[in-house]
């Protein structure tokens, strides 16, 4: 049986403009290299005090972002999901974000405040949906409240994964289901002898990471019985990764964003 540690647990709340490269789908493999990590980096600046690159991992077609760090500030009309941002170089580590709806409508209003001196990826998730909490993810019995109709706030979650490039072990990579309503069965591929093995069974909103894994590996994802093959391939400069699962569409699928320093 092939033996694969895994941490599990959760996070929750980041900046620099999406690029309009057409994010992957469930069957094209992503392939990382010392020169390409999918988007373009934010140009390095002097001795920062915290990066961010915020990625919408959110389950509607898109969302308006707006951010004010102390004097600066960023909007970002047009945020598709399946998008990040450049890993944005700030001077403070306060950072006021307000999210709302392509029509306007505000979503979520919050000001989260960062370790000093690190990176972190922001990743946002929610269906907007007003059927139930706002800062959860609908799970896989969901069903309106009685004791609170139609008095939710939009669904619509911050999620805070701080990293540090440099790690213990590498490669590790943090698969998140932020798909509402559905559980994702994650396994390992049989190879040879080696049959498949259960990695994590993740209900909405919860992550596993998988520590000291290959550079190029493959792993199975089964959704609502549906099987979606899940490729990293990297050459070059090996880097740690965030790979958040959410629905485009109504149908399952996911992004790769590999750490930048």
């Amino acid at each position: 049986m092939i033996t694969v540690p895994a941490l599990l647990f959760l996070a929750q709340t980041a900046i620099l403009p999406p690029t309009s490269l057409p994010s992957p789908s469930p069957k094209t493999p992503l392939t990382h290299t010392a020169r390409d990590y999918g988007h373009t980096s934010a140009t390095p600046t002097p001795t920062p005090e915290v990066r961010i690159t915020i990625v919408n991992a959110t389950s509607v077609p898109a969302l308006s972002l707006n951010t004010m760090a102390t004097a600066a500030h960023r909007a970002y009309p047009l945020f598709p999901q399946g998008e990040w941002t450049a890993n944005e170089a700030l001077k403070t580590s306060e950072v006021q974000y307000l999210v709302q709806s392509t029509n306007g409508a505000i979503v979520s209003k919050q000001t989260i405040r960062f370790k000093p001196l690190s990176s972190q990826f922001l990743l946002l998730t929610g269906d907007l949906s007003s059927k139930g909490p706002a800062d959860k993810l609908p799970g896989i019995t969901s069903s309106p409240t009685s004791l609170r109709p139609h008095a939710w706030p939009p669904n619509f979650q911050f999620h805070l994964f701080p990293y540090t490039l440099v790690s213990q072990d590498p490669c590790h990579y943090r698969i998140f289901n932020g798909m509402p309503g559905k559980t994702l069965l994650l396994r390992s591929v049989p190879d040879g002898n080696k049959p498949s093995q259960q990695l994590a069974l993740l209900t909405p909103g919860n992550s596993v990471q998988l520590v000291h894994q290959p550079s190029s590996i493959d792993y199975d994802a089964e959704i609502d019985g549906h099987t979606y093959r899940l490729e990293i391939r990297q050459e070059g400069a090996e880097g740690n990764c965030l790979i958040p699962f959410f629905l485009r569409n109504g149908t399952p699928d996911f992004i790769r964003v590999f750490e930048t320093p």
